[in-house]
């Protein structure tokens, strides 16, 4: 959370190059993968309970060690082990929610508790920042998981059993439906959460950079990213009404292309005016995408066993967007060829998530459909 003024904050007060700071943001992301790759294998076997307490533990210990030295290599390491910490917890929730009835409203109320908490973030970080500078920032990280410790006896202690087939209700005979649901389109499903995430690595690593770089005030930045994130919020109610009345592929497939759409117009110009659409779009199409993605997910595999990936793909695409972004940079590209890839990475993932619709309206309409 937060990563933009996280990142901006690195740049003013350890003055780290562009490249460093992808690197640094690429740790925190990397670690995210590694955590929730490592919680995907184990989230069946062992109590989640368990697991989220070493999570916490780790982003506990992790942010105080980034605390503690400014050199690169030290710190890199301290943002990787937070961001593993991250990923267990991340990924411990998303399994403990697959296979819950009624998805869209399920992942709307998860995105609704990110948004707010992201609006909060970014209105408080640049008043930590001005106090305390990125050691504040570190130091919020680490207060924000300890009371997260108190609640850990609610948590569920383990999956459902895992099952290959999706059974709906006969709503004629009241019989159940079993349809098993070719192997491939989940695979699908999670390459286009790895494409789009790359786009939201790349945009939310640097578009405080971007704004930057034309001369755009540190008050307007932050205040609209804050905003940004407060309208978001009506984007969780909204998909679940859309789900309920189109279906979750629809909704879906139009905001990745308007997704595509806003990436293209950042290419062709940053002003305050592109800056505040952009980001406004973004905000509002990501948390769209993110409740669909995860509901598509967990309507044809209600084990859980692939929406449990997710935060793993979005991870390690996170983890290489702001490297990726970096490099561009560093080849004095600008920032439109960051929101070229960005488009790109959008796009993918709209033709993937064609394809796998295609292919349930065939094998499993009701599905195809369903919110």
């Amino acid at each position: 959370m937060g990563m933009p003024l996280l990142v901006g904050s690195m740049a003013e007060s350890l003055g780290f190059s562009e490249q460093q700071l992808g690197w640094l943001a690429s740790s925190d992301m990397g670690g995210l993968f590694v955590g929730s790759v490592l919680t995907a294998l184990l989230v069946t076997r062992i109590n989640r309970r368990h697991l989220a307490a070493a999570g916490l533990l780790l982003v506990i210990l992790a942010n105080y060690s980034s605390t503690q030295s400014p050199d690169l290599l030290p710190l890199m390491l301290s943002r990787l082990f937070a961001g593993i910490g991250a990923g267990v917890c991340y990924s411990t929730c998303t399994a403990s929610l697959a296979g819950s009835h009624n998805s869209a409203r399920t992942f709307s109320i998860l995105l609704f508790v990110l948004v707010v908490m992201n609006a909060f973030i970014f209105y408080i970080f640049p008043i930590i920042d001005g106090k305390w500078g990125i050691n504040g920032l570190f130091m919020f990280y680490l207060l924000e998981a300890v009371p997260i410790l108190l609640i850990l006896p609610w948590l569920p202690r383990y999956c459902v059993e895992e099952t290959d087939e999706v059974v709906l209700e006969d709503e004629a005979g009241g019989s159940a439906i079993h349809l098993h649901i070719p192997e491939i389109l989940p695979r699908l499903c999670l390459a286009a959460v790895f494409s789009f995430y790359i786009l939201v690595g790349a945009y939310w690593a640097f578009i405080e950079r971007a704004g930057a770089a034309v001369n755009i005030s540190a008050e307007f930045i932050s205040g609209t990213l804050t905003w940004g994130q407060v309208f978001s919020i009506s984007g969780t109610v909204l998909a679940v009404w859309l789900a309920r009345r189109f279906g979750q592929s629809k909704p879906l497939l139009f905001a990745l292309m308007v997704m595509v759409v806003t990436m293209l117009v950042l290419a062709g110009k940053v002003d305050q005016a592109t800056f505040l659409f952009s980001v406004f779009s973004f905000s509002f199409f990501w948390i769209f995408i993110d409740v669909f993605q995860l509901g598509t997910l967990s309507n044809i595999d209600h084990s859980g066993r692939y929406a449990a990936l997710v935060p793993a793909c979005q991870g390690v695409a996170q983890a290489m967007a702001p490297t990726l972004a970096g490099t561009l940079l560093s080849h004095q590209l600008g920032y439109s060829s960051v929101m070229v890839m960005c488009a790109l990475a959008s796009t993918v993932a709209l033709f993937i998530y064609l394809y796998v619709y295609r292919e349930l309206l065939r094998v499993a309409p009701d599905i195809a459909d369903a919110d």
